[in-house]
């Protein structure tokens, strides 16, 4: 039989249980705590010596728990009829008086042996403590000798430090703070089973770290995504796994997408080179220039064929590695083209920018723009972006091949699209305006269908990815 561990859903539960207020028998189970923290107390018997003294100092700190939304709930082998007895007998008689929290009884021991606290030769089960979080997840457990009671301060304390989601240091309390794994992050520490060499990069999202993937004894790069820009980490952490099951090889390979000390990470292919931003702002021979785009689109479709939108596709994702390969990186953005609910597609991997503090902001920085209380938002690089992203709309490929037509007339002209142009200026152009006919028209002749076509400020005007592929094989 398995042992219930921390972290992993508490075993479910069916019992009988009174309590001092109501002392007609009842059912009780796991679910009916759901939605709410709840205390797990194992004790021995009633009518014990130890067990009254602390079941009333836990009943004593009643409100304290209820204050943390939490719940608690006794358990023990004896059955309801004794338990009925054992509250209302009078302490003075060796009864245990009003308890202010439920008493369950678990006679075969099924529940204490769930919970790994059951004692075969003594057929009890011994005093372990469960704290068991709203999702019904495990998450803190003790077991003491038979002869040793418990404190609820020091549970109290447990509990605390458990809501705050947070890392906290032995003799922490409610009026410390926690330990910030972000800021902490620095070469010789440890995250989860990565050992940190050395900081590669910082964005708005997150960091990007040189590590030792101690298991698998190989150097990754690990982007350790920050903790203050999600709505939803599950579902940044699910985009995530959708862009690791890509295989191509103008795409960096995602190696696992887990949580480390309460941090989002991604643990990637670590690649030796420089961001296609730095290559083309020192300057790319024109053969080179279209090799490495050639290399993006090829990429791109091995993304869109597995159902996978960049949605923010720019020349700082695309590491240009020592032997000159392409490799596209962090898909943040991306989102499962399959999807149709707006709020779905949603992936908010990056900062909520006001309008108010647009023009403070890099063009080339990823941003969002969100309106109070909405869901939608304008996301992505402004500098690359395209005009239904401009317009609150989600990213599709039809987006990516708009973002990979900024890329090519920045890597044929060496000059990025929207240069020196403020945030909020390039949205209302990217909302009103066709850029194509005057952007293509800046670049040789022989590439301004394409460009023009890519660039259509109708999306469905626009070719696939794979026949920019094929343009350009030309």
């Amino acid at each position: 039989m398995a042992l219930c561990e921390v972290g992993e859903p508490a075993p479910d539960f069916a019992l009988q249980c009174v309590s001092a207020e109501d002392t007609t028998p009842r059912g009780v189970c796991l679910d009916d705590y759901l939605g709410r923290w709840v205390v797990l107390i194992f004790y021995p018997r009633d009518f014990s010596f130890v067990c009254p003294t602390e079941l009333t100092s836990f009943s004593a700190h009643l409100a304290d728990f209820a204050e943390r939304d939490c719940e608690l709930l006794g358990i023990s082998v004896d059955t309801v009829e004794l338990h009925r007895e054992w509250l209302t007998t009078p302490p003075a008689e060796g009864g245990l008086g009003p308890l202010r929290f439920p008493l369950a009884s678990d006679p075969a021991g099924y529940t204490a042996q769930a919970y790994g606290v059951w004692i075969e030769e003594k057929q009890v089960c011994t005093r372990g403590l469960f704290v068991i979080d709203p999702e019904g997840v495990l998450q803190y457990l003790v077991k003491h000798n038979l002869s040793v009671g418990r404190r609820p301060d020091v549970v109290l304390r447990v509990l605390d430090a458990l809501q705050t989601g947070g890392l906290c240091p032995a003799n922490w309390t409610s009026a410390d703070g926690n330990i910030d794994p972000e800021k902490a992050l620095r070469p010789g520490r440890i995250l989860g089973h990565y050992r940190i060499r050395e900081s590669v990069g910082s964005g708005s999202f997150g960091s990007v770290f040189a590590a030792l993937d101690l298991r698998l004894e190989r150097v990754v790069a690990l982007k350790v995504l920050k903790r203050n820009v999600f709505e939803s980490r599950n579902v940044v952490l699910a985009e995530a796994r959708a862009a690791a099951a890509l295989s191509s090889p103008n795409v960096c390979t995602v190696y696992a997408v887990d949580e480390e000390d309460g941090l989002p990470v991604i643990a990637m292919e670590y690649l030796d080179g420089t961001s296609l931003a730095n290559a083309i702002e020192q300057g790319l021979e024109r053969r080179t220039a279209l090799d490495l785009a050639r290399q993006v689109a090829a990429g791109m479709v091995d993304a869109h064929e597995a159902g996978i939108v960049h949605g923010d596709l720019k020349p700082a994702n695309v590491i240009v590695t020592e032997k000159g390969i392409a490799k596209i990186v962090d898909f943040g953005l991306a989102n499962a083209s399959t999807r149709t609910s707006v709020l779905e597609r949603r992936v908010p991997t990056h900062l909520e920018t006001s309008a108010a503090e647009a023009d403070t902001n890099p063009i080339d920085a990823t941003v969002e723009f969100v309106e109070a209380g909405s869901e939608d938002g304008i996301q992505g690089t402004p500098a690359y972006m395209s005009p239904e992203q401009a317009n609150a709309r989600p990213a599709t490929t039809a987006s990516d091949v708009y973002s990979f037509g900024l890329m090519l007339y920045e890597m044929l002209t060496g000059r990025p699209a929207h240069s020196d142009r403020p945030i909020l200026e390039t949205l209302l152009l990217l909302q009103n305006r066709d850029l194509g006919p005057e952007l293509a028209e800046q670049v040789e002749e022989s590439y301004r269908e394409l460009l023009a076509a890519m660039l259509a400020r109708d999306a469905s005007q626009r070719p696939s990815m794979k026949e920019v592929v094929a343009e350009l094989a030309i």
